[in-house]
């Protein structure tokens, strides 16, 4: 019983955020959080752009949400592996939590975080960026 309230409370939160971003530029908007580590560094994190690549997503530009966070797009997949290995059950799920959640592709998931991170901060990353944005 509590499974079930808890996902239906997920599912009315994700209904909700989607519904805010759909209709609010958080570029623009005073209410969406703003990057702390941006604010006291000037660089970007690994997330940031996410908030606005969800507003262009779910407005129909895809090329400008994938550009305003690629990381994102392309860890995606791994992330919803990792949901759906952590809460359905079954005999395939065991096996394919053994190998989503394995140690080396934890380690390689972080790995390729703080690459990302590095990148994202490097003049190239901001020239490949002016062209797409």
């Amino acid at each position: 019983m509590r499974r079930g309230v808890a996902a239906a409370i997920a599912i009315v939160a994700a209904v909700g955020i989607v519904l805010i971003y759909k209709h609010f530029d958080p570029t623009f908007s005073h209410f969406a959080p703003k990057c702390p580590f941006h604010l006291l560094t000037g660089y970007d994190c690994p997330s940031c752009g996410i908030q606005r690549a969800m507003y262009a997503a779910l407005n129909g530009d895809l090329k400008r949400a994938f550009w305003l966070n690629p990381f994102v797009a392309l860890v995606m997949p791994y992330f919803l592996l990792i949901v759906l290995t952590t809460f359905a059950k079954g005999k395939h799920i065991e096996n394919l939590r053994s190998i989503v959640q394995h140690r080396y592709a934890v380690y390689g998931y972080i790995t390729l975080f703080f690459i990302w991170w590095v990148v994202r901060n490097t003049t190239w990353w901001q020239d490949v960026l002016s062209q797409y944005l």
